[in-house]
């Protein structure tokens, strides 16, 4: 069985991310882990025998506190609430403790919802950018303005480095969820025709039978390549977009390192799904 670590803080923003991975697991039959961190305040005063003690009544606090918060969710979605775990662990780092976590106990995503200026780049209780590049587990970025959908199709935005190796994968998880796969890839105009050789579309469909569109796209120097994939996603209107990246500066940091003032429709209501690349 597939396993989801879903993060939360408590905060109304998180409350995306838990509901994309409900409807996620239901759909694939995995397992959910909510997963709260919290830093422990310990007063000064505070015998030393004392400090063990505070430390666990306050993990056992928030640990009600977020099997509160995950049931009352349940309940809004008017979902049977069965296979899943509330976890709590006091670290500093939020972005460390996920991490840690994730590889330990061996998890298959890691979901975690978005929100603020420039999408992508602020993370609830992290920083989004860090968590994808430094992640062996891929990563599920839900915008904190997701609102539950039927998942019915999942785009691959594809660079074509090892694309028979990725649309594999990406085609065992529309299995799994029952959906249809969309491939877009952005390049130069001298270089489609190689590029469409490719993605010949009668050759993956007998290969894949979830692949569905092919989209091979112009990519315009004078315009953000995420305004171009922004029109792109308003026209094929996937529940998902998939991306593959390296774990060093990468396309993926490119397109979503944004100035303030710049914001992308698409970041703020479809939800990533990030693997890292493999060599």
């Amino acid at each position: 069985m597939k396993k989801i670590l879903v993060t939360t803080d408590f905060s109304t923003h998180s409350k995306a991310g838990i509901r994309f991975a409900i409807q996620l697991a239901g759909r694939m039959k995995a397992e959910l882990v909510f997963f709260h961190c919290f830093q422990a305040l310990i007063p000064t005063t505070i015998h030393r025998n004392r400090i063990e003690n505070s430390m666990q009544e306050q993990a056992e606090k928030h640990l009600k506190k977020l099997e509160k918060f995950v049931a009352g969710l349940y309940r809004s979605m008017h979902v049977a609430a069965a296979g899943y775990r509330c976890v709590v662990k006091e670290e500093l780092s939020p972005e460390s403790a996920i991490l840690e976590y994730a590889v330990r106990e061996k998890f298959d995503f890691i979901c975690i919802s978005t929100r603020g200026a420039g999408g992508v780049q602020k993370i609830i209780g992290t920083n989004t950018s860090n968590v994808i590049r430094k992640s062996a587990v891929p990563v599920i970025a839900v915008p904190h303005t997701y609102r539950v959908r039927e998942i019915k199709k999942i785009m691959y935005a594809s660079d074509l480095e090892n694309f028979d190796r990725e649309i594999s994968e990406v085609s065992a998880l529309a299995r799994a969820i029952e959906a249809r796969v969309d491939v877009a890839h952005y390049s130069f105009s001298s270089k489609l025709m190689a590029a469409r050789e490719i993605l010949a579309a009668e050759t993956w469909a007998r290969k894949y039978a979830e692949l569905d569109q092919v989209y091979l796209e112009n990519f315009d120097v004078n315009e953000p390549f995420a305004a171009q994939l922004d029109r792109l996603v308003k026209k094929a209107n996937p529940a998902l977009i998939v991306f593959f990246t390296h774990t060093s500066l990468s396309w993926f940091d490119k397109i979503f390192t944004t100035s303030r003032s710049e914001k992308f429709s698409f970041v703020t209501k479809t939800p990533m799904l990030v693997y890292r690349k493999k060599d």
